[in-house]
């Protein structure tokens, strides 16, 4: 990402780093590379906290611009662990190109100027400590699912809409708990979270793309009640090859 592009939530954000990565191994221009990285703000990961503004201990709440910096270095560090769950010791071109600081003016501008209300950004928070986030919009690219009498919830939790091809569909664009944050029920917060306001956009359908070989986040999509659409995608990382496969679930 150059600081000249512009800026969607809507982006294929992972693809664009690693397209960055191959023509720009210095990473982003115009970032400053002291700033926002994981460990260079003795700060990163907590709010600002506002004393007028309670907050419960564990929660949910939509985005705020003062957390874009945090959203960015929690981003940087799961596509990290999740490419290198893929590939392996990531090339030192892709790690540089995946930088906290692009990603955080990438939140910032998707929380401040979304490109319609139906794109939101939410995080999930510790006391006054940002521990995660989640972002949605409406898919630009629907993925077809085909209903079989072998899925289980094809006669039952499927709408005569949604069988015959007109769901409205919502594209998860990120679910990012860090792993020094996990098993502490902020990912289901999140999805919950982001299920309950789907629906009342009037959404029937959730799709959401992730690296194949991430393990853990494969076993959260499939305990939460998502299942693969049968559609993969592969992205090429410093040459290799990595293989991002859909999943979906019904609201």
């Amino acid at each position: 990402m150059t600081s000249g592009d512009a800026l969607s939530p809507d982006d294929d954000l992972l693809g664009r780093l690693l397209d960055d990565a191959a023509g720009d191994a210095e990473g982003p221009a115009g970032a400053d590379p002291r700033a926002g990285h994981e460990h260079g703000d003795p700060h990163a990961g907590h709010a600002h906290a506002d004393p007028l503004r309670p907050t419960a201990d564990l929660s949910v709440r939509p985005a705020l611009p003062e957390d874009a910096p945090f959203l960015g270095s929690i981003q940087a560090r799961t596509f990290k662990a999740s490419l290198t769950a893929a590939v392996g010791d990531l090339p030192s071109e892709v790690a540089d190109a995946i930088d906290p600081v692009a990603l955080g003016q990438f939140w910032a501008a998707a929380i401040t100027s979304p490109p319609t209300p139906r794109h939101r950004v939410l995080t999930a928070v510790a006391g006054a400590q940002v521990v995660g986030f989640a972002a949605f919009a409406p898919a630009e690219v629907a993925v077809e699912v085909t209903y079989t009498l072998e899925e289980p919830d094809a006669g039952s939790g499927a709408s005569d809409a949604e069988r015959d091809g007109t769901a409205v569909v919502a594209e998860i664009l990120a679910l990012e708990v860090p792993a020094a944050h996990a098993r502490r029920g902020h990912g289901s917060r999140l999805l919950a979270a982001c299920a309950d306001l789907l629906r009342d956009q009037g959404a029937t359908r959730v799709q959401t793309w992730t690296v194949q070989d991430d393990e853990s986040r494969t076993r959260f999509l499939s305990q939460a009640g998502f299942a693969p659409a049968g559609l993969r995608r592969v992205l090429d990382v410093g040459g290799s090859q990595v293989t991002e496969i859909c999943w979906y679930a019904d609201l």
